[in-house]
């Protein structure tokens, strides 16, 4: 009888330790979860927002994998949207084009992670005014009573550039039938391949993005090259965190172990930029902002 109690109380220790141990180990496996750094990343809509989270989704993952932050995605609807969102703090690092980082930086400051690459490495890209050859658009004047599309109001090449162009050439909004922003780039060539619109703006980028007949399509102007776009952090990131994901989006560029990272994105690398690169968007807000 006593061997039996002995036996029992041996049995009801055991599983009071058990559970304890469980508890603890839980308990620490859920406030290391809870305590898992994470930051919030906007981008502009280059796609839909669906469409950017899957476009981005592999590079998302190789970036958490790098930095052991986790990176939790929010969706936005325009260029004013993404900055709003880091301005506030909802975001803590964004990607957005030259015109929106420029307006960023000079309004409330922000931080210049690095600068994009597309295919063969390359810097730059421009904006472009298209018709298509059909249409009797043969140079800008001739735009004057057609109906005209951009991007978004904060978009460099889908609405700076070209507008300060247009300017210089004597012809304003008022001066066309009507004008539509159609926020993305490939949906101005496709508006305008499909004869929904006369001409757009929009970027030498927008070509790789959709399958249409570009022998079709004229280009009647051309700007001169911009830095492509930036990714950003709010200006009171903590450096550490900073120097983390600048340091991991160089790597993951730099791999050749991870190009099927930028499958399905214009994107194909990143290099570190600094603040004056964007100077000449800088002179053109100006020259804008005077007229």
């Amino acid at each position: 009888m006593v061997s039996n109690c002995n036996k029992s109380a041996k049995i009801q220790f055991f599983t009071m330790v058990f559970f304890i141990f469980q508890l603890c180990f839980f308990s620490q496996d859920g406030l290391s979860y809870a305590q898992q750094e994470k930051l919030k990343i906007a981008i502009i809509p280059n796609r839909s927002n669906l469409g950017n989270e899957q476009a981005y989704s592999t590079f998302f993952d190789e970036l958490e994998k790098e930095t052991g932050i986790v990176f939790e995605w929010l969706g936005s609807t325009t260029y004013d949207d993404v900055i709003e969102k880091i301005k506030s703090g909802i975001a803590d690092i964004g990607y957005v084009g030259a015109f929106a980082y420029v307006a960023a930086q000079d309004s409330f400051g922000v931080r210049l992670i690095c600068r994009t690459l597309s295919k063969k490495k390359e810097e730059f890209y421009n904006s472009i005014i298209v018709t298509r050859k059909n249409s009797g658009i043969h140079d800008l004047e001739g735009l004057k009573g057609k109906n005209f599309s951009f991007t978004d109001p904060k978009s460099t090449s889908g609405y700076l550039f070209p507008m300060a162009q247009l300017k210089k050439t004597g012809i304003d909004l008022e001066d066309f039938s009507e004008v539509k922003f159609l926020k993305r780039h490939a949906n101005i060539l496709f508006a305008v391949y499909m004869g929904h619109v006369d001409a757009g703006a929009t970027s030498t980028t927008a070509v790789d993005k959709i399958d249409i007949n570009m022998d079709e399509m004229q280009i009647i102007w051309k700007s001169e090259p911009i830095y492509r776009g930036p990714w950003i952090a709010r200006k009171d990131l903590a450096e550490e965190q900073f120097n983390r994901v600048q340091k991991a989006m160089l790597k993951i560029s730099d791999s050749q172990e991870n190009k099927n990272i930028f499958d399905g994105l214009s994107t194909k690398g990143f290099v570190k930029g600094k603040d004056s690169d964007y100077d000449n968007v800088r002179e053109v807000i100006k020259w804008m902002h005077d007229k």
